[in-house]
C-alpha cells in the first residue's frame, strides 16, 4: 500500500509547500464519508456511468478505465445515502440507454429457451465503452442474470420512492423491460447456468437466483418489500410479473442455499442476497454470514470463494493463497447496521444480537476496511500477499464504503438518541 498519499482536502500552505496535518484515517467519520465520496466522484464521467477505475492496463492485465453495467449501478448506490438522487437516476438512465441501444439482442434473447453461451449474439455485453458505449470484448462470459436483476430491484426501488428513474420515453422503455422480463422468464434464470457477478462458469449461481427474484419480487408487489415505503406505488400495473416465476424462483434458491453453486459452498456475492435485495429469510441470512464470516473473512479483506485463482498468490496451491477484496468489509459492515437499523425501527426481536451489539460490529468491520485504505482514503480492489493491484479506487468498493460509512454513522445516532 502506498503511504506517501496524503490529503489534499486537508493540507495547510507555507513558505515551503503543503504542511500536512491530517491522514484519512485519523479524520472524523464525517469528514471519511466527504473523502471517501470525493475519490467516487473522480470516477464518475459526463454521461453519468462510472469507470471501473483510472487503471488503462499500461502494466499489464485489463484495463479498468471502462464501464462493467453492474459497477456502475453498485457505484451510484453512494449518491442514495448522501441524499444525492439526481446522479443515481442518471446512472440509472444511462443503463436504460444502454439497454435500448442492444434492444434487439435482448428480444433475440427472449426467443430462446435454455441457456445462452458465453457471449452468444443474444447476451447483452456486461463491459462497453465510456464514451461510445460499444461493446469491447468476446473473450469471456458475458451471460449474467444479475445485472438485470439489480436493475429491476433498483429501478422498482427507486420509482417507488417518488423518483422519475423512467424518463420521457415512458413507452419505449416499459416496452422494453418486459422483453428484459420475458428474456429472463424463457432463458429459465431459475435452472439455467449463467457466469454470475465473478464471470466466471457456466454454473447455476444463488446470487444470481435472488437478483432476479428481488428485481421480480419488486415488480410483482407482493408486499414483500412494502414496509420500506411510506407511499405504496402499484408496480405490477406497469409490470406485470406472474406469480409462478416467483415461487419458481423462491423454489430454486431455497434449494440451492447455502451454497453458492455446486462448486462453492459459499462465496462473497451472497450478501448481495442480504443487502441490497433483503431476499432470503434471517435463518438464511444468519447461515450466510456465518458462513462468510468463518470462512472467509481476512485481515487484508474477504476472499470471494475458496481456491479463487483471480490474482491467487500460489495458483499451484489456490486454497489459502487467494486474494482479499476490502470491499467484503464494506458489505458486510452495511450489512450489520441495516440489521440494528431494522430492529430499531420496527422493534423486533433480534435474530443475532441487540442493535449495540451490531452497531459494534459494523463500525468493526468499518474500521478494519480503512485500516487498509491508502492514506488518502481510497479502496482497492484487492490485496495479493498485503500488496493491493492496480485497481485503486475500484469505485463499487468505494461506493460500498460511503455507504457503510454513512449508515453506520446514522444507525450510530439514532442509537444515542434512544
Amino acid at each position: 500500500m502506498n503511504r506517501q498519499h496524503t490529503l489534499n482536502t486537508d493540507e495547510e500552505f507555507g513558505a515551503s509547500g503543503p504542511i500536512i496535518k491530517t491522514a484519512f484515517k485519523e479524520l472524523s467519520p464525517t469528514d471519511k464519508l466527504k473523502v471517501a465520496y470525493t475519490h467516487l466522484e473522480e470516477l464518475r464521467q459526463l454521461n453519468g456511468g462510472y469507470i471501473a477505475s483510472n487503471y488503462n492496463g499500461t502494466e499489464g492485465g485489463d484495463p479498468y478505465d471502462v464501464f462493467w453495467l453492474r459497477d456502475i449501478m453498485y457505484a451510484t448506490y453512494a449518491n442514495e445515502y448522501i441524499g444525492a438522487y439526481d446522479k443515481m437516476i442518471e446512472s440509472y438512465r444511462l443503463i436504460i440507454r444502454i439497454f435500448h441501444k442492444y434492444r434487439q439482442k435482448i428480444t433475440g434473447g427472449a426467443r430462446k429457451r435454455h441457456y445462452l453461451g458465453s457471449c452468444a449474439d443474444e447476451v447483452i455485453h456486461t463491459r462497453v465503452n465510456p464514451v461510445t458505449l460499444e461493446e469491447i470484448t468476446n473473450e469471456w462470459g458475458h451471460h449474467q442474470l444479475d445485472i438485470f436483476g439489480l436493475f429491476l430491484y433498483k429501478t422498482g426501488d427507486l420509482i417507488k420512492k417518488s423518483h422519475n428513474v423512467i424518463n420521457t420515453d415512458r413507452t419505449e422503455t416499459m416496452i422494453m423491460l418486459r422483453d428484459i422480463i420475458l428474456y429472463l422468464t424463457t432463458t429459465r434464470w431459475y435452472s439455467d447456468p449463467d457466469f454470475g457477478v465473478w464471470e466466471e462458469g457456466p454454473e447455476v449461481h444463488a446470487s444470481s437466483i435472488g437478483s432476479v427474484l428481488a428485481g421480480f419480487t419488486m415488480w410483482h408487489d407482493d408486499e414483500h418489500y412494502h414496509h420500506k415505503y411510506k407511499n405504496q406505488v402499484p408496480l405490477y400495473q406497469l409490470l406485470p410479473v406472474p406469480q409462478e416465476f416467483i415461487e419458481k424462483g423462491r423454489a430454486a434458491l431455497d434449494n440451492l442455499l447455502p451454497a453458492e453453486s455446486a462448486s462453492r459452498p459459499y462465496d462473497m456475492i451472497q450478501l448481495s442476497l442480504i443487502w441490497p435485495y433483503a431476499i432470503v429469510s434471517d435463518e438464511q441470512a444468519k447461515q450466510i454470514l456465518d458462513n462468510i464470516e468463518t470462512n472467509l473473512v481476512r485481515e487484508y479483506g474477504v476472499v470471494r470463494y475458496p481456491g479463487d485463482l483471480y490474482y491467487n498468490a500460489d495458483p499451484s496451491n489456490p486454497v489459502g493463497n487467494e486474494a482479499t477484496w476490502p470491499m467484503g468489509l464494506a458489505w458486510l459492515s452495511i450489512i450489520y447496521s441495516k440489521m440494528a437499523q431494522k430492529i430499531m425501527e420496527t422493534g423486533t426481536d433480534a435474530l443475532i444480537n441487540p442493535p449495540c451489539d451490531l452497531i459494534n460490529k459494523s463500525e468493526e468491520y468499518l474500521r478494519m476496511c480503512e485500516a487498509i485504505m491508502t492514506e488518502d482514503g481510497k479502496v482497492p480492489e484487492l490485496y495479493t500477499e498485503e500488496k493491493p493491484n492496480h485497481n485503486v479506487p475500484l469505485a463499487w468498493a468505494q461506493s460500498l464504503y460511503v455507504v457503510a460509512r454513512q449508515n453506520t454513522n446514522s444507525a450510530r445516532k439514532r442509537l444515542d438518541q434512544e
